[in-house]
């Protein structure tokens, strides 16, 4: 498993030549180009800054990041690549992991494999990836981390191998990229045509690692991704909430000109690293050809990493003493159980041994640091590699991933500074014996007895570690008693009280999440900056005793959560008042309704609709007659008014030229929202007609485009949007017929769309829309709002087809005089 060296001299840097421009004929390209003009908002490219510091700027400028149920957005069934490496930074930063003793193997491939399995069980299709070129970055972390590395991607080998063995599929699908991104992509393109992704999991900078180098590379990769046209979840951010899989989703830069001074920024950062990432591997860390014991891959690998650690005398005159531990550990892995290695002792605790017990504890952790560089560096090896898994069958140990146990190793390596002489059982004994013989043949060394001298202060050390692992166990499995608070002067009133304004405490402090889209989940009750309406009650304000404790109101949400919950607010008030008649206000969301209430507000709703529409006929026509009236009565006006001078023709030219600026002024505005409209329907979500939530969220999505079409002089394309969210309406309807809950639900939205269209789109309602619309509310079970709307329909076609051109209006007006 080498590294591929990348010499800068032959003109063979790291180079990005994925163009990150894309100015190709792009369809999605196009798309944004054809949406509103948007500025710039990236820094200058500037060649005398850091290229870390450039990256990071417009990465804060240009990149958007959502908060997101992930499954749900880009749909659980499609592909999604996994980095491996990233998964394994995140798995050593879990701060439940105890690294004080040397650390435990177990428990990371444990929380690794967790990860893995929240997502199966929620049906996510996904691959792991490795990129072997990044074991250059692995070696600048601490030999613990890197040997993590490596246990954790043999073990998957391992398990597929497994797999393979019993004729089933693997139990994973894993990718080992001999290439790097930042040179030879072969292997990275011939994934991506394989697997063909819709997103990539991976970290902006591995999670929990503070090394500059390290961290801008794996930043740079995420540049990489987007500039591949692909989306990044982020795996730090990764958490499970019930059936809901939520991350931040880190979309890529829109603009050519941000992508354009990313890629020089990337660049200039892939030449200056260039050393860093050409350095190779050391190979004095080779264990050479690895001996298979008792049919163990564990023992085996142990057993071979001991030799180099004997060879070359580690731990100075405890060397043996050190190695003969470790092997006894082993024998105590094989077989005891995990309830039984689960020992009780705090990170306090060992450091207070480690410095009251001489250089004991440096020598193992000597040992530890030299065991995991031979490790690493032994399983990095492709021929190593190769014969673990060529001694993988059904009979064998496998558990490869249970190599490491630092806290089991100093609790014997205490208790026998402390006793001197251990007693163990036979099994544990013999086989013990057995692995120091393979080490130092002979029986130069006894199981469980040391051939140096432990001094009187560390053994006295020692036994203090033991009795304080003792008392830790028992009072974890003490059984804890009850306690009843008295009553006298409200004591146990007082401590609930109390307590209670803790956790409210607690909970204004947290942040507020900003994917909440149904507009029901806008009334959070972290907001303390805006008052209570109506007969709301206060949340923050508690009675303990005589005196009245309100939490104190802050200001440190961002403007933004707070405009939702307002919008929230005026939508719901907008939809009151469609229903009620009522002016638009700011009030609650509106409570569930029941069918009478709802039956009365829709036979009101179609009998004020039915007055409003025979009072504009008639002021229509009163109006109408008394114009006519008037220029009748007028006949000398007309023919004034056409012996106008120069004057009167130049007015007439700029109105025409004033006319035609409009009107080219209000396409442009209608292209522009008919890209905004398709925008908005062609990243629909996916789950659109299976998922209640996506549904809701994709109304209010086409909600907000009408009305913005409204604001800007656009009905025609407005009538469009509120059509296509009628028609999702209608279709779950058909699908959820069965459930009477949701079918109301569903004729209350439709409804409420039908309402809206009167309101704002009453003039575009002609023609096939009309008859649409007609339809729609007929199907509704809406009889008088269906013949209302097609009495609409009819007077409007009948206006527009009058109204060709000015000319042959006044030419009908003629006529109607004379025939008067």
């Amino acid at each position: 498993m080498a590294d591929e060296e990348i010499d800068a001299t032959e003109g063979n840097e790291p180079t990005l030549d994925l163009d990150l421009l894309s100015d190709d004929e792009d369809e999605e390209e196009e798309d944004e180009h054809e949406l509103a003009e948007v500025d710039d908002d990236t820094p200058e490219y500037d060649e005398a800054l850091p290229a870390e510091d450039q990256l990071m700027d417009f990465s804060y400028a240009a990149i958007k990041i959502i908060r997101c149920d992930f499954l749900g957005e880009f749909g659980a069934a499609e592909k999604c690549l996994i980095d491996g490496d990233a998964l394994v930074a995140k798995a050593l930063s879990e701060s439940h992991l105890d690294w004080s003793a040397g650390g435990q193997s177990l428990p990371i491939v444990h929380t690794f494999e967790k990860i893995l399995h929240d997502l199966s069980i929620r049906g996510a299709n996904f691959s792991l990836f490795f990129f072997k070129s990044y074991s250059c970055l692995w070696r600048r972390l601490p030999p613990s981390a890197h040997a993590m590395r490596e246990i954790i991607i043999q073990h998957l080998l391992i398990v597929n191998k497994l797999q393979q063995i019993q004729s089933k599929p693997p139990a994973v699908e894993l990718y080992l990229l001999e290439g790097a991104w930042w040179g030879n992509k072969q292997d990275w393109n011939d994934m991506i045509d394989h697997a063909s992704p819709a997103y990539i999991m991976t970290d902006f900078g591995w999670n929990g690692i503070k090394d500059p180098t390290v961290l801008a590379i794996t930043r740079g990769f995420v540049h990489f991704v987007h500039g591949s046209h692909h989306q990044v979840v982020t795996l730090a951010d990764f958490e499970v909430e019930g059936s809901r899989t939520m991350s931040n989703n880190m979309q890529p830069p829109r603009l050519p000109s941000s992508r354009e001074k990313i890629s020089k920024a990337l660049a200039r950062l892939l030449a200056k690293q260039s050393e860093a990432l050409n350095a190779a591997a050391t190979s004095d860390q080779d264990i050479g050809t690895i001996d298979i014991v008792e049919k163990s891959l564990r023992e085996s690998v142990a057993i071979a990493a001991l030799k180099v650690a004997a060879k070359r005398e580690v731990c100075g005159d405890k060397t043996k003493d050190m190695i003969a531990m470790f092997c006894l550990t082993l024998a105590f892995c094989k077989f005891a159980s995990l309830k039984e290695r689960a020992l009780s002792f705090s990170t306090e605790m060992i450091e207070k041994w480690r410095s009251d017990c001489g250089d004991w504890g440096n020598h193992a952790n000597t040992l530890f640091d030299a065991l995991f560089r031979v490790v690493s560096c032994s399983l990095e090896d492709f021929q190593s590699s190769n014969q673990i898994l060529d001694a993988v069958t059904k009979d064998s140990d496998n558990r490869l991933a249970d190599i490491i146990d630092g806290r089991l190793f100093h609790a014997l390596l205490a208790r026998t500074m402390a006793e001197g002489d251990l007693k163990l059982s036979t099994d544990v004994g013999s086989f013990g014996q057995k692995l120091i013989d393979l080490i130092y043949p002979g029986g130069q060394i006894q199981c469980g007895k040391f051939t140096a001298a432990v001094s009187e202060q560390a053994a006295k050390a020692s036994r203090e570690l033991i009795d304080a692992m003792i008392e830790a166990k028992a009072a974890r499995s003490r059984v804890c008693t009850n306690t009843l608070l008295p009553l006298e002067g409200k004591h146990l009133v007082k401590a609930v009280q109390g307590d209670l304004a803790n956790v409210m405490s607690d909970l204004e402090n947290k942040n507020f999440d900003h994917s909440k889209h149904v507009l029901g989940k806008f009334r959070d009750r972290r907001y303390k900056d805006v008052e209570p309406l109506g007969d709301e009650p206060d949340p923050y304000t508690y009675r303990t005793s005589e005196e009245e404790i309100v939490i104190k109101k802050v200001n440190k949400w961002n403007n933004a959560a707070r405009q939702a919950q307002l919008s929230a607010r005026f939508s719901s008030g907008y939809i009151d008042s469609l229903l009620l008649g009522t002016p638009l206000k700011r009030q609650v969301i509106a409570q569930p309704l029941t069918n009478e209430e709802f039956e009365r507000r829709k036979t009101t709703a179609k009998e004020r609709l039915v007055k409003d529409e025979e009072m504009e006929r008639r002021l229509e026509k009163s109006g109408k007659d008394s114009a006519d009236k008037t220029e009748s009565s007028k006949p000398g006006k007309e023919k004034k008014e056409k012996k106008g001078g120069k004057g009167q023709q130049a007015s007439g030219k700029a109105e025409a030229i004033k006319a035609e600026a409009e009107k080219k002024r209000l396409e442009k505005v209608e292209a522009n929202k008919r890209a905004n409209l398709d925008h908005v329907i062609k990243h629909a979500p996916k789950d659109l007609k299976t998922d209640n939530e996506a549904l809701l969220k994709h109304l209010e999505e086409l909600r907000a485009c009408a009305q913005q079409c409204i604001n800007d002089s656009a009905p025609a394309i407005a009538i469009e949007a509120e059509m296509t969210a009628l028609g999702h309406v209608l279709e779950a309807i058909k699908r959820d017929k069965k459930e009477d809950l949701l079918v109301k639900r569903h004729v209350k939205n439709a409804f409420v769309i039908i309402q809206r269209i009167l309101v704002t789109c009453r003039g575009n309602v002609t023609g096939d829309k009309a008859d649409d619309l007609a339809e729609a509310a007929t199907c509704l079970g809406f009889t008088d709002l269906a013949n209302a709307i097609e009495e609409i329909g009819k007077g409007d076609s009948e206006g527009a087809g009058g109204a060709k051109d000015k000319k042959d209006k006044k030419d009908k007006k003629d006529k109607k005089d004379k025939k008067d």
